[in-house]
């Protein structure tokens, strides 16, 4: 009798990492626990120390780079390289010099001390995004203390297995991807994790926040992860398999006939123009922007420079908006301010009860005038050399008055500019997301104040719904397409339309085929998506006509439940399907 007949194939559920799905046999990753020591050197020593630390923190550099050099993905290099800057931070090796040096500890302690003291300054800050960066630092004191150690990492079976693991350094995850796992469950890991940016990055299925522990994944024979959900079948049935297996050739073959459709005029079947863009972060993502389709980018985040760069200031966002407006050719740019706040929070910041609806976006911003001055500053000033292709975008409005004081210190800017005769496009367009309930109902007064709308629905679900999208214990109520997403949605559309206000949505809605095809039957026809999600987006507009999408858009508006909604795509799905 097989593992499957005598154990009941269980469910386990967590947070949707990274899309897809995968299927193979479980392999947890276990770490022992790092102990050093505080062993002390004899004096006379402390040279032979430091030139002995030197070098093997030279060494394990040069093994990231090697990372680096092997990897075709521009997320991947990003991450890898802000793992060697820790390496390279001034203020750690001052420690471990000091401890060698002053105080006489062995290399391997020094090491252990002085990056656990860097790790408690990031935990004691309270700020979530920057505690998902605490594994990392983990990860990195320990593949050094192994270096020291002479220990050889243990080699893991990967190949087609679905890794559990407590929690994932980038560096693991990257050699992980070399072995071609069927996909990763964490029980640790926020949204923003490099685990998670890396899992998306690099096409592997990833659940967060499971606790698989008392399940004891090794039980059984095979796993079944959708990422898509957050789900974790353990021993699936043979009929589960066989589905599975189908929907991995479908989405082999969808992909192969989208990518095909990069090349073409972005015109539906019965000839209406619609437009794709890319959200992007990084300079490096633009190539792949270009060969996808997509006309530009419509959403650009600032909030890296903010939390990232260790010499932050105006010139410093002047040259990498100058070097996204350059790499996007003839086409715009719509740069968002700093969406600080909810998990992305800066280490001087006060712990909130409610995160994602305290202090964060244009709240944050018009309460810190001149960050908000400096980022308005660097915009207007590389605007004045790509006239016309430049614009703002301010997140997280929720009042009127909000929108009055962001022009205002616009204007204050200007002045300044206009006085010391620096040269800036004066038209530059100034947007508003919609992702707040309360300003997509104000829609009408606030289209009168700006020249752009862009709708957030990611932001915009979770408030409709009161939902934390983070939160693994209500996830299942997280439901872009509920019917009052779409039906406020619809509205913000009318009154675009009414107002003849340019309109656009950047959220993951716009990710999906089937959603994009509604936003087009709805009147939207501004999309701007993940880079990955373009191709299959491209190609479900070109292949269909507007009636379609608008037959489409008026039962989604009808309907009455998420169920509902949810029936329909999928009928819409099967139609779709039957005429490839």
């Amino acid at each position: 009798m097989s593992t499957k007949d005598t154990i009941k194939q269980r469910t386990l559920l967590g947070t949707p990492g990274a899309g897809g799905r995968g299927l193979g046999r479980p392999v947890v990753l276990n770490r022992e626990k790092t102990v050093v020591k505080p062993e002390k050197i004899e004096k006379g020593e402390e040279e032979n120390e430091l030139r002995f630390i030197n070098r093997e923190i030279d060494e394990l550099k040069k093994e990231f780079y090697d990372l680096k050099l092997v990897s075709n993905e521009r997320d991947v290099e990003e991450v890898i390289e802000s793992q060697i800057q820790v390496l390279d931070d001034p203020e750690l090796r001052e420690k471990i010099r000091e401890m060698i040096e002053e105080q006489h500890y062995k290399a391997i302690y020094a090491v252990f001390s002085s990056f656990n003291d860097y790790i408690q300054i990031l935990e004691n800050s309270g700020a979530k995004w920057l505690n998902d960066r605490t594994v990392d630092i983990i990860s990195i004191r320990d593949q050094l203390i192994d270096l020291i150690r002479n220990h050889q990492p243990r080699e893991l079976d990967a190949d087609n297995a679905v890794i559990f693991a407590v929690e994932l350094s980038p560096t693991e995850m990257v050699k992980l991807s070399k072995l071609n796992p069927a996909g990763i469950v964490s029980q640790k890991g926020g949204l923003t994790s490099h685990m998670v940016i890396l899992a998306q990055s690099l096409g592997i299925p990833c659940v967060i926040g499971a606790d698989w522990h008392l399940i004891k994944p090794e039980r059984f024979e095979s796993v079944l992860i959708d990422g898509d959900v957050g789900s974790v079948l353990f021993d699936p049935t043979d009929k589960i398999i066989d589905e599975f297996e189908e929907y991995q050739q479908n989405q082999y073959r969808k992909e192969k006939l989208a990518l095909k459709w990069a090349e073409e005029e972005n015109k539906t079947r019965c000839g209406k123009s619609f437009t794709i863009r890319g959200n992007i972060e990084f300079v490096n993502e633009l190539p792949r922007l270009s060969t996808r389709g997509a006309s530009g980018v419509g959403l650009l985040r600032t909030e890296t420079i903010l939390f990232e760069s260790k010499d932050f200031d105006v010139q410093t966002q002047i040259e990498f908006y100058r070097q996204v407006a350059q790499a996007s050719g003839d086409h715009p740019v719509i740069i968002r301010l700093f969406d600080a706040g909810g998990d992305k929070l800066p280490d001087n910041h006060e712990e909130e009860h409610n995160p994602f609806l305290g202090w964060r976006g244009i709240r944050m911003l018009l309460d810190s005038p001149d960050l908000l001055r400096q980022q308005y500053e660097a915009i207007l000033k590389v605007s004045a050399e790509f006239p016309g292709r430049i614009k703002i975008l301010v997140p997280m409005i929720s009042h009127i008055e909000q929108i009055n004081r962001s022009k205002e210190i616009l204007k204050e800017v200007k002045n300044k500019l206009s006085k010391e005769k620096v040269l800036f496009d004066d038209t530059i367009p100034f947007g508003i997301m919609i992702e707040v309930p309360g300003i997509a109902l104000m829609a009408s007064e606030a289209a009168d104040m700006v020249d752009f709308f862009s709708i957030g629905t990611n932001d915009l679900t979770q408030y409709m719904l009161a939902v934390d999208r983070g939160n693994g214990k209500i996830s299942s109520l997280y439901q872009p397409g509920h019917p009052s997403v779409w039906r406020i949605i619809n509205r913000v559309i009318k009154v675009c339309r009414d107002k003849d206000l340019p309109l656009s949505v950047c959220g993951e809605m716009a990710s999906n085929p089937l959603y994009a095809a509604c936003f087009m039957g709805m009147g939207l026809n501004d999309l701007s998506m993940t880079t990955n999600s373009i191709p299959a987006v491209k190609s479900m507009l070109c292949t269909h006509d507007m009636s379609e999408f608008r037959q489409l858009a008026w039962s989604v508006l009808k309907a009455k439940t998420y169920t509902e909604v949810e029936l329909l795509f999928t009928e819409w799905q099967k139609k779709v399907e039957l005429q490839q």
